[in-house]
């Protein structure tokens, strides 16, 4: 790998605009392994306008991707990404696409891939709607069912929607998570969620249900402070998104992750359907961007700590300390004038070592694929 000529944040390798496929630098074989994934996030309407949505997605919010969008999208992914296996439709409430969520959902199924939809479980509220809907879903070929819920969700979404849905899900034989936001001090969703009779006995079938909590970011100063449960491993790991992800937004942007902070780092869009690049293209450039590399290796957390292991600096050492979750972290990273001035002033004494790890990971992985072929 040639040395890095240009201190750009995200960009400490010269991307050339004429680079089509995995550059020159990067074995051909590592198609095989990245990336798995590919996010549709259809839209941020939502029938729900949540205080704290990483979004910022409400009912008055305007802009989807089309039904020709999303197929071509699907098409272009499936042909250029030979290790493909998963398509996420999520939002905004991607369920508010209708039929055309159905399609979508049954063109990728028609291709050999896997589904996941990610949504608020509104279209639980009444028994006749929740049926028609499963049956669409399973018709469409449907694989997974993942539905978020909590204090901020109860405000639109009762409860006793999200545990409609979730029963006619299971018993549709669709998988289903559902995922609820750390609660406050006083508020008790996960207690109520897990009181239900029928919750407790779906959750006899381990293969088909499940129940997570998550943690909860802050996204307003005058926030309400979360029982988090913070997941210290995860929390200074690489970035599991990163080259895993390809991801369209609602305006055509191509993004580089579909993370909780996406929309507030615009270092991670890496382009624009139609602007002269492929979902492809601007997929592969991100293999010259050093800055996204070293994410996927250590993660913003480590990649702080490093960079501030000789600095005195008690406003970063409290930021750091009150992180809950990577994505909070990578915002950090991205937006804090220090970190971007240690970055752009020591980023190349990581190069070798960074490079050396992201070259021996992808190979190990290349290897896994190869031996469960």
């Amino acid at each position: 790998m040639s040395s890095p000529t240009t201190c750009e944040l995200s960009k400490a390798v010269i991307v050339s605009p004429t680079v089509v496929g995995l550059p020159e630098h990067i074995p051909q074989e590592y198609s095989a392994v990245w990336p798995d994934t590919l996010t549709l996030i259809t839209t941020y309407t939502c029938n729900a306008a949540c205080t704290e949505c990483c979004f910022g997605c409400n009912p008055k919010i305007q802009g989807r991707l089309s039904l020709q969008s999303m197929l071509s999208h699907i098409d272009e992914a499936h042909a250029g990404f030979p290790a493909l296996k998963l398509v996420v439709f999520t939002g905004g409430e991607c369920f508010l696409l209708k039929q055309d969520l159905f399609s979508a959902i049954y063109h990728a199924h028609q291709l050999g891939l896997l589904t996941r939809c990610v949504t608020n479980g509104f279209w639980g509220k009444t028994a006749t709607k929740c049926q028609q809907t499963v049956q669409h879903l399973v018709s469409a070929g449907i694989n997974e069912i993942n539905i978020s819920t909590g204090l901020d969700h109860e405000e639109w979404v009762p409860l006793d929607s999200v545990v409609k849905a979730a029963t006619a899900l299971v018993e549709g034989g669709v998988f289903t998570l559902i995922t609820i936001e750390a609660d406050t001090a006083d508020s008790n969703c996960r207690q109520r969620i897990l009181g239900y009779p029928e919750i407790r006995s779906l959750l006899q079938q381990p293969n088909l249900f499940r129940v997570q909590s998550n943690s909860w970011m802050p996204f307003t100063v005058d926030h309400q402070p979360r029982t988090n449960i913070i997941n210290r491993s995860e929390l200074t790991e690489g970035c599991r998104q990163l080259f895993h992800n390809a991801v369209v937004t609602p305006s055509q942007e191509l993004s580089a992750c579909c993370g909780l902070t996406l929309e507030h780092i615009p270092e991670m869009k890496i382009g624009i359907s139609g602007d002269g690049g492929s979902l492809t293209e601007h997929y592969y450039r991100q293999y010259e961007d050093f800055l996204k590399i070293w994410l996927s290796v250590e993660g913003p957390y480590t990649i702080m700590k490093r960079l501030m292991v000789d600095e005195a600096d008690d406003e970063m050492g409290e930021k750091l300390a009150a992180a809950v979750h990577i994505c909070q972290a990578c915002v950090i990273l991205h937006q804090h004038p220090k970190i971007r001035q240690l970055l752009q002033q020591r980023y190349r004494e990581f190069v070798p070592e960074i490079m050396s790890r992201f070259y021996l990971e992808q190979a190990m992985q290349v290897q896994q694929a190869q031996l469960s072929q």
